[in-house]
Formats: C-alpha cells, structure tokens, sequence
C-alpha cells in the first residue's frame, strides 16, 4: 500500500471490524495482502489490537508477516505467544530468519524452542546462532541447492526442482567436492540454457566470488554492490561451504547501516523509534542531550572572555551565529562524506590523507567564498570596514576548521576501532561553536586594540 490515503482506509476499516468482532472480514482482507503491508497495519494498532489480529493468521503467513514488524511490535507479540506458537512459526521460516528471530529470545525460551523443533532443523539453527549477527556467519542460511562435481546438467536441474518445495529463491546451484569444498557456482540462467548431457562443471560462472563466514556485514553489502549479486556462497577458512546469502537479506543490512549511521551521528539508540514509549525514548536520548549540554558550555565561557569587547561593539553579537552556524554546517557536510565514504569502503586507511588534504582544501576555498561575501554585506550594511574584515577572517577560519575536524572525528574513531559516526554531529557542533566564537570575538578585540 503505497498510497497513504489507501492505507489510512484501510486502518480505519480494519479498526471498525475489531471493535465489531468481524473476525471473517480481517481474514478474508489479509489472505489478499502482502506480508509487509499486514506488518503496517498491525504496527499501527494499540497492543491488544496487535495480538488479537496476529493470532488471526494461518502459521505460513505469520512467519513471513513477523518478519516485518517493528521491533516494538514482534516483542509485544512474542510476549503473548506459547513457545509452541513460536516454534510452529520458526518451522515455516528461512533458517536465518529462524536464526535471528531466536537470538532475539531470552535465553531460557530460546533453548525450549529449540527443542520443539525437528532435531535436525534445530541442530542447523545451533550451528547459525554460533555466529555474531552481524557477520556472514549471522546473515547466512543453510538452505541451499548443492551438486557434486561430477553430476550433469540435467542432474543439477532435477536438483532444483526437488528442492523447490522447501527452499525459495534459488538463484545458483553450487558445485562441491565430496567434503562440502566449493568448488564453483552455477547461476539458474546458466544451468537452464547448458545442454543437459554437459558436465556441471562446465557451467560455473567463476567470476562470482565466496566469502568467509566471519566477514562484517558491511563488507559482504560491498561485495552484492560491487559485483551485482543476488546469492553469495559463505566458506570457512578451508573452503567449505557452509551457507548462502541472498540479496533481499543485504537489501535489509544497507538499511540497518544507513539508518544506525543516521542514529549515531545525531546520538540515538538503534532500536529508538517515532512510535518508542515516551519514557524509553527519554531514557535513550537525555544522556546524549546532557553531554550537549557539557559541551554547550565550551561556548559560554569563550563569549564569557569577551564580556568587554563585546560591551565596546555590541553590534559583533549580530553576526555570532552566522559564524558558529557555517562553520557547523561545513562540518556536517564533511562528516557526511567521510562517514559513507568510510562506510561503503570509499575511504580507508591508505586513501585517507588524501581525503583530509581534499577536504582541506574544500574548506579554504569554501571559507574565502562564504567569507568574503559576509563581510562584504556587514561592511556595506553596518558601514564598518573593521566588522566585514574581522568577520571574512573569522568566516574562512572556522569553515576551514569545521571541514577538517569533520574530517578528523570520524576517522579518529575508525583509528580508535570505534564507529565513526558514533555521536559525531554532537562534537561537531560544539567545536565549530566554540571555535567559531572564539576566532570572531578573539580577531575583534585584536583589531580594536589596534584601532585605539
């Protein structure tokens, strides 16, 4: 449901069913919908509403529909779920989904699912967990179609249609030895236009690559953008395929990076959200404000020092925001950069001199424009040539700064094997104000003093 006037009828008419207990009404409408659009129906309700039309759902369709719920809204009804609700739900999913939605389980109701589960699909899901979420190893799942070296194309096709029933999206069979070592992979459009006589051998499309089970995920995002993938082999170190990952799973990490790139840069908690309970919400983000409030003070006591200058020539207070405010916003712009470029590989660890220089210059240049143009407008409406001078400088100096420090923090934090967006909007801002403050008010009382 793209359209939101759509979607707010359908809210309101799935509201008034509730309260008129038309039970048969929701079922027929949600057998029509896609997954995803259930998920946003339910994620607009109140909690009891949630359950009660979760609980509506056939086991098939609400493995995929809790899978796109909001964080706020799976817990909610996985708290009223029995575990064997939960494990008929698992039963129906992909193992990596199964995987993740596990490891979101306290402990002790993790390991009675599990025992709920078939034996074998629960030892497959033992092996995943082994690994961090964040990993090739956590992303990955463990159904797959794979052929022996020696088998034929017609073999390998007759492999794809037995395991149809129980693995979706099969995009690659891949080629092994006896021991499970890769050996190669055969794109579906290659295996189907391959005579069926031919060995599978030769179908291997040996430009695809494989990557190690530890692997972060952002990398393996790198490697599906780089080489145009839609399913990636996960190996360890001696080459034995242990799993797949497929395209829609790293659709889903891009937006987990971009958005915990966002949180961090402004001070939020990943799993913060519009629709948190207030008081969580205010729990998460009063630490980060109560340190912009440390730093805050930096400023006061740099305008604090010039009490006297600013007393002689009241008309400086008029332009401190214009220089506090470009110099954070040349900041923010570099941080942005740096922070993606860091992120999607652009920017490493041999690259990044280059990149401080680049942005160095970026920012003189940037200054002498911004700068110039400043001072020209206070000299020409205050008719002070002192104030356009002392503000052109003070302009050029803090935009130059804001760009190399925009620079410098995040790649100070990667150094520090920190993330480099980690709270770096914050400490931007409070040293392009202080220091903003500081070159203004510091050039003006150097320039009066010369004066008289």
């Amino acid at each position: 449901m793209t359209d939101s006037g759509e979607f707010v009828g359908k809210l309101n008419q799935l509201r008034e069913w509730i309260r008129e207990n038309r039970e048969f009404d929701i079922i027929d409408s949600f057998s029509t919908l896609h997954a995803a659009d259930i998920a946003e129906l339910i994620d607009h309700l109140a909690e009891q509403e949630k359950i009660r039309l979760f609980s509506l759902l056939e086991v098939e369709k609400a493995s995929d529909v809790i899978l796109e719920l909001s964080d706020q809204s799976k817990e909610e009804i996985l708290s009223d779920l029995s575990n064997r609700q939960i494990a008929e739900i698992i039963d129906e999913m992909d193992s990596d989904d199964a995987a993740d939605l596990i490891a979101e389980l306290p402990e002790d109701q993790a390991r009675a699912i599990l025992e709920k589960i078939e034996p074998e699909e629960s030892e497959d899901l033992k092996e995943l967990l082994k690994y961090e979420e964040d990993t090739a190893g956590g992303l990955m799942q463990s159904e797959m179609v794979t052929v022996p070296s020696d088998a034929t194309i017609r073999q390998a096709l007759q492999a794809v249609v037995d395991a149809s029933e129980e693995i979706g999206n099969v995009y690659n069979v891949f080629v092994v030895e006896a021991d499970r070592k890769l050996i190669g992979v055969v794109p579906l459009q290659k295996l189907v236009a391959s005579r069926r006589n031919d060995p599978v051998a030769d179908a291997i499309d040996r430009s695809i690559p494989s990557v190690l089970v530890d692997v972060d995920q952002e990398e393996v995002a790198r490697m599906f953008e780089k080489y145009d993938l839609v399913s990636l082999p996960v190996v360890d170190a001696g080459n034995h395929l242990l799993g797949r990952i497929t395209v829609d799973d790293i659709v889903d990490v891009m937006e987990e990076e971009t958005s915990e790139d966002l949180y961090r840069i402004a001070g939020l908690q990943e799993d913060d959200s519009i629709l948190s309970p207030p008081m969580e919400s205010v729990k998460k983000r009063l630490p980060w404000l109560f340190l912009n409030l440390f730093t805050a003070f930096a400023s006061v006591i740099v305008i604090g020092a010039f009490e006297d200058t600013l007393q002689v020539m009241v008309v400086l207070a008029l332009f401190m925001p214009v220089v506090a405010g470009l110099g954070g916003n040349a900041g923010s712009q570099t941080l942005t950069l740096v922070v993606r470029g860091l992120a999607i590989g652009e920017v490493n660890s041999t690259n990044s001199w280059k990149a401080v220089l680049r942005q160095l210059l970026v920012g003189i240049v940037n200054g002498v424009a911004v700068g110039g143009l400043v001072g020209l407008i206070a000299w020409y409406w205050k008719g002070l040539p002192i104030l356009g001078l002392v503000l052109c400088l003070a302009m050029i100096l803090n935009i130059f700064v804001g760009t190399l420090i925009g620079t410098l923090i995040p790649l100070g934090l990667k150094w520090f094997k920190a993330d480099p967006a980690l709270g770096s909007q914050i400490f931007i801002t409070a040293f392009t104000d202080s220091f903003g403050f500081l070159s203004f008010l510091g050039l003006a009382t150097l320039f009066l003093k010369l004066l008289t």
